[in-house]
């Protein structure tokens, strides 16, 4: 028979350790909003030095060498979108677009200047996130 008691203390010592959990996610939310104040313009002119806006820069602070990644989220308006594929010869439409109104960006950078620049007005660029490893 399984003692109540015991399970008891069980949901207690659950409840102890999700909270101590959320605590902690806090605590290196708020350390990652720091460093990337910090450190993401050193990323960003690194990046800018090699004419690249995202990716992979190395650079030194003090005596240390860090490693960021940039990433890229890309996010497309929809109705814009809808209206361009729609215009757009069938099969082009169905070879660039997702059902979502979408557009891989592997696609988009390899597509002709023309249908590049018909997408050009429904797309945005961001920062996707960021990384920082110091290097040894």
């Amino acid at each position: 028979m399984v003692n109540i008691m015991d399970s008891i203390s069980l949901f207690d010592k659950r409840v102890e350790l999700k909270n101590k959990i959320d605590d902690l996610k806090a605590e290196l939310k708020s350390v990652e909003e720091k460093l990337s104040e910090t450190f993401m313009p050193a990323a960003k002119e690194a990046l800018n030095a090699q004419g690249k806006d995202f990716g992979t820069a190395h650079f030194i602070s003090g005596n240390n060498k860090f490693k960021a990644v940039v990433r890229k989220k890309v996010t497309w308006e929809q109705n814009q979108l809808r209206n361009v594929f729609n215009a757009m010869d069938p099969d082009d439409a169905a070879h660039y677009a997702k059902v979502t109104f979408a557009v891989e960006e592997r696609k988009y950078t390899t597509a002709p200047p023309a249908i590049r620049s018909l997408l050009e007005e429904c797309r945005t660029v961001e920062v996707g996130g960021f990384s920082l490893e110091l290097e040894k």
